[in-house]
């Protein structure tokens, strides 16, 4: 199944035009300056019930009211989200989802960060996003908590330095047998949580009922796997190689979303869903290539980065990612062009704030070209990352100074 895919979106990649996208909207210099005051305004906000948390205040209903108004504001009046998309991000739906998973998160372990906890909500928020296409209620299911929650566990594991090689080697094997359906007894405080989470899996999908949602499990962890050769073999490594590796650990994430969401799934669902966690995966490496680069992890974009400009292969994402959203269309879903406009709104900015923080990857021109479709400033964004890392780490602030602070009063959920 993986390989199917990654084949093909192998293929998809090497066809794309390089020619440069061409957006809606350009941004005049009096356009950005109104925008950078939306945000400068929503930034004192949270500053506001910063001060007020460590002053001890007990945050009531009206005040989350109050905030989350003014960050619909912002959402709107600088970054241009639609009523329709705005509609959804802030539905009561959607807001007793997150309220429900910050809570499970915590109840299941209290030691857990809160950007650990942001992390598991993000990938939460795509399975939501893949439940209302596929016409099944939103919800925090058991399936839905346990895979959210599964990778802030093992990311920090691989992550941290204090673990050797021999040790996180030992762990991937074990972590594999488990998934594969063997009872082990946990070794440490980690592995506990990790297979109590895979049991919450198996209890909503017994194995001999649903087999291809652990084949989609232990596709995600074999290509997790493989992706440590993007730095174990460094120059030896050919470009298809590390593009095939890429591919298939964003897509094998996705679709592995999708049957935990859905349990089966159509050949037409399994291409979508493997495409577009493909399309993730790249853009997650454009954020991240000159950290990439410095660390010696060969990507699509850091393989070449510092020798020549990435601007083509920064086109050639952009085309690639409309390829991923003309074959939502054949998907058969609900509110696709719902979920196809908050899709593409969300990556543009992407895009243009991988550009902003990293311009000395591409050429002057291509910089300048593009500033012109974002909200801000390119010089704008850079002096904001002294405050958050992206638009991600701003929202994770956001979320994290008010609508989960631990003394915030709240109605049942």
């Amino acid at each position: 199944m993986i390989e199917k895919y990654t084949a093909q979106y192998a293929e998809c990649w090497e066809n794309c035009p390089v020619q440069v996208p061409h957006f809606a909207r350009r941004y005049s210099n009096e356009d950005k300056l109104q925008k950078e005051n939306y945000l400068n305004q929503f930034l004192e906000t949270i500053k506001t019930f910063r001060k007020d948390r460590v002053r001890g205040k007990l945050f009531k209903e009206e005040d989350q009211k109050v905030f989350l108004k003014k960050m619909r504001g912002f959402l709107s009046n600088g970054l241009d989200f639609s009523d329709i998309q705005l509609e959804l991000m802030f539905s009561d739906s959607m807001i007793g989802i997150t309220r429900s998973f910050i809570q499970k998160a915590k109840t299941f372990d209290a030691d857990l960060t809160f950007a650990d906890i942001f992390q598991a909500c993000r990938n939460m928020w795509i399975m939501n996003g893949l439940q209302l296409i596929m016409g099944i209620p939103m919800k925090v299911t058991p399936s839905v908590f346990a895979y959210s929650m599964l990778y802030p566990y093992t990311d920090n594991f691989i992550d941290d330095p204090a673990v050797s090689g021999y040790q996180k080697l030992q762990f991937s094997e074990r972590f594999r047998h488990r998934l594969s359906g063997t009872m082990l007894n946990p070794g440490d405080k980690t592995e506990n949580a990790i297979f109590r989470l895979v049991g919450m899996i198996e209890e909503e999908y017994p194995r001999t009922d649903y087999p291809e949602v652990y084949a989609s499990l232990l596709a995600i962890h074999d290509a997790q796997t493989r992706s440590v050769e993007l730095i174990l073999r460094g120059d030896s490594i050919s470009k298809r190689e590390i593009l095939n590796i890429c591919l298939a650990k964003g897509g094998a994430s996705v679709l592995a979303d999708g049957y935990l969401v859905a349990g089966k799934l159509t050949d037409m669902q399994q291409y979508f869903l493997f495409g577009y966690g493909a399309y993730l995966q790249l853009l997650d490496d454009v954020q991240d290539v000159k950290d990439d680069y410095a660390s010696g992890l060969m990507t699509v974009f850091s393989g070449s980065a510092c020798r020549s400009p990435l601007d083509e292969k920064l086109n050639k994402t952009y085309w690639f990612g409309e390829h991923v959203m003309k074959s939502l269309d054949s998907f058969g879903g609900q509110h696709i062009d719902l979920f196809k406009s908050l899709m593409r709104r969300s990556m543009d900015l992407f895009i243009a704030e991988a550009i902003a923080q990293t311009p000395e990857m591409y050429s002057e021109r291509y910089v300048t070209e593009y500033e012109c479709w974002s909200p801000f400033h390119f010089s704008y964004i850079r002096k904001l990352k002294t405050q958050f890392e992206s638009y991600n780490s701003l929202l994770l602030t956001a979320v994290e100074e008010f609508a989960f602070s631990d003394n915030l009063i709240m109605s049942d959920l």
